[in-house]
């Protein structure tokens, strides 16, 4: 499956000072008491996928980036210890290993904080799930009511998420990244409210914990 993409094609992140457990601390000490559940609705029901996995998240890199690159990036951030493994897939998603010891506030810290480096074009939480864990991926797949397909563009702009391609008749797959006004499971949330959207939710990726 090819993706399309502006994204910047050679990103040089420059840090003169690691990011680590004790900054996540500190800043997610201003952040409400309890951890964020995180749910959507798949028809009628409400899926609930509880707090964020504590010892990986899911990252993109930006396109055209090369290992090397990445791997200066990632030496930024005294909290990630290293990538555990790839998700198969054009434009690859990657489970980045976090140290031992945050606390689930923590880890939706660091999520912000990669988010805002140049190198890293998406990042999202991982879930337990089973014996494995289950992560947001930058994808979306939205189904129409009849006669409602002139209203996919226009939602996916007024989110600034990508229509990748039609999967079927009604069905849509469409495509975020840290431009866009959320996550993949914040825009299947969006969507489901919306009108002429007979269904929507989010990519979900499956990897060993």
């Amino acid at each position: 499956m090819a993706f399309s993409s502006c994204r910047q094609e050679e990103a040089s992140p420059i840090r003169n000072i690691k990011a680590g457990p004790n900054l996540l601390r500190a800043q997610a000490a201003g952040s409400p008491a309890s951890c964020t559940s995180y749910t959507y609705l798949n028809g009628e029901d409400k899926k609930v996928l509880g707090n964020v996995y504590t010892q990986q998240v899911l990252v993109s890199f930006s396109y055209g980036l090369s290992a090397e690159k990445e791997a200066e990036a990632l030496a930024s951030y005294s909290f990630v210890k290293g990538i555990a493994g790839q998700q198969a897939r054009t434009g690859p998603l990657q489970s980045l290993e976090l140290v031992e010891g945050l606390s689930c506030k923590e880890v939706e810290q660091a999520i912000k904080i990669l988010s805002e480096d140049p190198a890293i074009a998406y990042a999202a939480p991982y879930f337990l799930k089973g014996d494995g864990i289950m992560g947001i991926s930058d994808e979306a797949i939205i189904t129409l009511e009849d006669g409602s397909a002139a209203a996919i563009e226009q939602l996916a702009a007024a989110f600034d998420a990508e229509v990748v391609e039609e999967l079927s008749e009604n069905t849509y797959l469409l495509k975020v990244d840290k431009s866009s006004k959320g996550n993949a499971l914040d825009l299947a949330n969006f969507m489901a409210g919306q009108e002429g959207i007979a269904h929507a939710e989010p990519n979900l990726v499956m990897a060993a914990n």
